[in-house]
């Protein structure tokens, strides 16, 4: 797990970090109704479900609303942010006006999606051909074109 170069975390972080890590690590497709929300197992749960939702998706990344929209489907604690914030290694949280956005940490280089989706390769060609300059979806952020 990569942490932030900024980040300094503290001996304690640092022993939970590594508690956490050799915790069993609970299938997030299990019915979870096995376990107790309390239960260490079950928090670990909900971050592997959180980590297969976004990689499910082709920017790698969902706003807050979006993930809260699977709260219940997947049987998870509707308090989306406090459990994604107590990861820094593995999500990355930016809070741009109104609405904050979740990104997969693994899944970036920088600003830089690492592996691109054939639909998403394609639409930056053709954003190359026609001359357009595209920034949005490398960097995960979506320009308006009508094609």
């Amino acid at each position: 797990m990569e942490l932030d170069d900024r980040f300094r975390p503290n001996a304690s972080f640092l022993e939970e970090l590594e508690k956490w890590q050799r915790l069993e690590f609970p299938s997030p497709y299990l019915n979870a109704r096995r376990l107790e929300a309390a239960d260490p197992k079950a928090r670990k749960r909900v971050v592997g479900v959180r980590h297969e939702v976004l990689s499910l998706t082709m920017h790698k990344r969902m706003t807050s609303a979006q993930l809260e929209a699977f709260h219940s489907d997947l049987l998870l604690p509707s308090r989306l942010l406090l459990c994604l914030i107590k990861h820094p290694g593995i999500f990355y949280i930016t809070n741009k006006g109104a609405r904050s956005t979740v990104f997969l940490k693994a899944a970036y280089d920088g600003p830089n999606l690492i592996e691109k989706c054939p639909l998403l390769r394609f639409y930056d060609n053709l954003m190359a051909l026609t001359c357009r300059t595209n920034t949005g979806s490398s960097a995960g952020i979506s320009s308006k074109v009508t094609i």
